[in-house]
């Protein structure tokens, strides 16, 4: 069972965030059994301007609200602290300082943005910016949706993964050229675009992980894939989360593209 665990981050002003951590995300901070909060995450859907009618029916965030609801009550919590912050650009920039010097005590083996949620507006982006900016020798990464926040989010020291489906692809598609940023294909029905790029990522909905089998890889999706796109789906994704198949291990999200 994925483990959950937290830290109070005080950024000033009387603000408090919540950096989360569990054991898929966990990457050097911490193991699977033992993970170390290493992300910021908000309420989905609600925060994810750029959602499509697919990645909502799909939204694993949906099981943890209702199975961890104090989790999510977390995530509320940091949602009300960003949008007091945004109001006040000193605020903005203060603050986005601070929790970038704490990201690079507390997360020196990386940092994830959003398990839940997404970048809400620009000037969310232009504060996760000057947070990447205050830690930059810490690997951070991000899966978006927000394509209009990319221009603003490419540092070397930031992972930017476009979130695509097939609703969204044509645009996520062209926004990942434009900006040489990887692209993550979720798959409801197990068919893939025809023009996938090496780096690409490929994200197994819940019907295709084989899950009920002796071996994930009877399934008869996972058979029918070539051997690249064997190499592109997430493997804690499809074949199951351990410590052998977390963020860490697996590298496809961790390193900008290219």
């Amino acid at each position: 069972m994925t483990k959950y665990v937290f830290d109070e981050v005080s950024i000033g002003n009387n603000l408090t965030l919540y950096v989360d951590g569990n054991s898929k995300i966990t990457l050097g901070n911490g193991s699977y059994d033992e993970p170390l909060p290493n992300a910021f995450s908000l309420p989905h859907i609600s925060t994810c301007p750029g959602a499509t009618p697919q990645c909502m029916s799909s939204c694993y965030v949906a099981g943890l609200q209702k199975n961890a609801p104090d989790v999510y009550k977390k995530y509320a919590q940091n949602e009300r602290v960003i949008h007091r912050i945004l109001m006040a650009h000193p605020l903005l920039l203060r603050t986005a300082q601070v929790f970038g010097e704490w990201i690079s005590e507390h997360c020196p083996d990386g940092f994830r943005w959003h398990v839940s949620g997404d970048i809400m507006n620009l000037r969310y982006a232009s504060w996760i910016a000057k947070a990447v900016e205050n830690s930059p020798q810490v690997r951070h990464w991000i899966y978006t949706r927000t394509f209009e926040a990319v221009p603003h989010l490419i540092f070397p020291n930031l992972a930017v993964n476009i979130s695509a489906d097939a609703h969204n692809y044509t645009v996520a598609r062209q926004v990942a050229l434009r900006w040489g940023v990887r692209l993550c294909y979720m798959t409801h029905d197990g068919s893939l675009p025809n023009d996938l790029k090496s780096g690409d990522v490929i994200l197994p909905d819940y019907q295709l992980r084989g899950r009920d089998l002796d071996k994930p890889t009877e399934h008869e999706w996972w058979q029918g894939l070539s051997s690249e796109h064997k190499k592109m789906v997430c493997p804690p994704d499809f074949f199951g989360q351990s410590e052998k198949h977390r963020c860490g291990p697996c590298k496809k999200c961790l390193y900008p593209n290219g």
